[in-house]
């Protein structure tokens, strides 16, 4: 019975490509290792959430959307990114997802190369 859903969201802009650390198959490795770190990697379901080609500077993407739908049905748990501009470029944006959309679902997001995890954070991110 999975009762735990963790999310990899994983962008490449059409100017990352140039980047083999940022490339798919790199991004994807990093966010499973993460996940599998967790204490709730045992009865999770991991879903992946690919924007290809993606700008970061807004969130006109389709997995993004896909991604923020399902956490606003409650359908998820924790979001994995490998850094923060993965997920948005424009800060924010990208804070206010952090810092009032997720804790309002009581969605965990975790930003691996920031070191970035709200489970540290008691309702406050310390402005990020």
């Amino acid at each position: 019975m999975h009762n735990y859903v963790i999310a990899l969201y994983i962008r490449l802009s059409v100017e990352d490509f140039k980047t083999e650390s940022l490339s798919i198959p790199n991004q994807k490795l990093i966010l499973r290792e993460k996940a599998m770190s967790l204490p709730e990697w045992d009865n999770s379901e991991i879903l992946e959430f690919i924007d290809n080609g993606h700008t970061g500077t807004n969130f006109e993407r389709p997995a993004v959307q896909e991604l923020l739908t399902m956490v606003q049905a409650g359908k998820i748990n924790c979001i994995i990114v490998k850094d923060l501009s993965r997920f948005g470029r424009n800060s924010i944006e990208t804070g206010y997802f952090i810092e009032r959309v997720f804790p309002l679902y009581h969605t965990r997001f975790i930003s691996v190369s920031d070191d970035f995890d709200t489970a540290n954070f008691k309702g406050d991110t310390g402005g990020i």
